[in-house]
């Protein structure tokens, strides 16, 4: 399985897990409701990967200091 970690808003990688031993439920991502996960994990068949978003440690600084941000559809460019 191959996982990969991206930014939301600035698209920005942030990691990958390249493991077959790993399991979404180890990384706890079966907790979520089907809302979520509709919002935030993408599987492509096509590669066989599972993209997860989430956010980077300098887009949460720039909403924390800024939540006029949030209203917009792409707060970080």
């Amino acid at each position: 399985m191959h996982i990969v970690y991206y930014c939301r808003h600035c698209k920005s990688f942030l990691g990958s897990i390249d493991s077959s031993t790993i399991s979404l439920e180890a990384l706890g991502l079966t907790s979520l409701t089907e809302q979520e996960i509709s919002d935030i994990i993408e599987y492509h068949d096509e590669d066989q990967t599972t993209y997860v978003k989430t956010v980077c440690e300098y887009c949460e600084t720039a909403l924390k200091q800024n939540p006029a941000l949030y209203l917009t559809n792409s707060p970080i460019q």
